[in-house]
């Protein structure tokens, strides 16, 4: 029956990784609120703005799909380090913004973070939790990528109309320092190791395809679908669509 239990450690370790996903995932739907103000104190467009949150789950995608190779080849720790870093480092110029490049180049750390630590949770749960209970916590890690946008609006409107946007950051500072306390005594995970080489031609083409597609659609938004720039962007994506199809794994 031992072997059927989640040791304390292991739930800490999961619930350190857990808090840094959800914190990613909870601002990142928090800040759609916040873009009427934001783009008067930046002096951009609607447009513009959006790309805070499409630059955002861009960047988390294109990280995702990386991270099947990194937690092979790194520790656990290690990657738990790295996401903590970006996180933090991101949170901080966010909160301190004064323009939009500085605000965007802010929530791109942060989505590095958010492409590191939630496959890193269920990495966690796959190699620590008995198949007794997988089902158990499997769920619970599903369920702090549903709550978060749920809690985001509500979470990102009351402190925009009480106190400021960039409270939303600084509130999640004291969490991100709970998270770094728990996962630096607690996660432990050795790297199950690779002979493979990372794909880096894979990695740009399939950044090249989500780009290009986002960029093409936003461009339709404020030029039209008939528009010359819309049709070039669109030609881009197909090309490198067919280019990835091709490109030998």
């Amino acid at each position: 029956m031992e072997n059927e239990i989640v040791t304390k450690q292991t739930k800490l370790a999961i619930l350190a990784v857990a808090l840094l996903s959800f914190l990613g995932i909870l601002v990142e739907t928090s800040l759609n609120v916040t873009f009427p103000t934001l783009t008067e104190e930046f002096n951009v467009s609607l447009g513009t703005m959006q790309w805070a949150t499409s630059g955002y789950l861009l960047m988390v995608t294109v990280v995702m799909s990386a991270s099947g190779h990194l937690i092979k080849k790194f520790k656990a720790q290690y990657l738990f380090r790295i996401a903590v870093l970006f996180f933090i480092t991101g949170t901080i110029l966010c909160a301190s913004a004064v323009s939009f490049p500085m605000l965007m180049t802010g929530r791109l750390l942060q989505a590095v973070s958010t492409g590191l630590s939630t496959p890193l949770m269920f990495q966690i749960i796959l190699s620590l939790v008995p198949q007794s209970k997988m089902g158990v916590y499997m769920g619970i890690g599903s369920m702090v990528n549903s709550f978060a946008p749920a809690l985001g609006p509500t979470y990102g409107g009351l402190f925009t109309s009480f106190l400021s946007w960039r409270a939303i950051f600084f509130i999640a500072i004291p969490i991100i320092l709970v998270s770094i306390w728990l996962g630096g005594r607690n996660i432990q995970l050795e790297a199950v190791g690779t002979k493979q080489r990372f794909d880096w031609i894979g990695l740009v083409l399939l950044s090249w395809v989500f780009v290009s597609l986002s960029v093409a659609f936003a461009n339709a938004g404020n030029n039209g679908f008939y528009s010359l720039s819309f049709f070039s962007l669109l030609a881009i994506f197909i090309v490198g669509i067919i280019a990835l199809f091709v490109h030998p794994e």
